[in-house]
């Protein structure tokens, strides 16, 4: 399933080819992003964020779509109209902004203590190195799981007589 990011700021438009007039419920899922200092906040798309075909405001993700044909279903303007109060958004902080800028080696050896136990680091980029453990069929497993699956469906047939 797909997520629309949009900037708080940024402009939107879906558009649709409509068949058959009459109501209609378009749903968008994703997020509307707002960058404060270093912070990244994001909130839920809700309807009133976005025009509808008649070009009103939403108030539901449902509306009439009174002509057949294509047209703007869904629109948002630059500069973010319609605009919301930032109360009816329900807004979360997913970044302290902390992106590009690498840790000292005394962060990272404090971090390193807190999640493995030890300050002993491994070079940059490489992560803790941790690997799944590598899961190994004998080679008569597959054979038999074949001739298991065709005896069980021999059987299945002859019962059915």
């Amino acid at each position: 399933m797909n997520s629309l990011m949009l900037d708080e700021d940024e402009s939107f438009s879906m558009s649709a080819n409509i068949s058959s007039p009459g109501y209609q419920s378009v749903v968008l899922r994703g997020y509307l992003v707002k960058r404060i200092g270093n912070g990244t906040y994001v909130a839920p798309l809700i309807p009133q964020l976005f025009y509808g075909a008649d070009g009103l405001p939403l108030t539901t993700w449902r509306q009439n779509l009174s002509t057949a044909g294509s047209q703007v279903i869904l629109s948002r303007g630059a500069g973010g109209y319609p605009q919301v109060q930032d109360e009816c958004l329900f807004w979360r902080k997913i970044s302290d902004g902390m992106a590009g800028q690498p840790r000292t080696d005394a962060e990272r050896a404090e971090r390193h203590l807190e999640r493995y136990g030890t300050t002993e680091l491994p070079p940059r980029g490489t992560g803790y190195g941790l690997q799944a453990p590598s899961l190994q069929i004998p080679s008569w497993v597959v054979p038999v799981a074949i001739g298991v699956g065709a005896i069980a469906v021999i059987g299945y047939f002859l019962w059915k007589r």
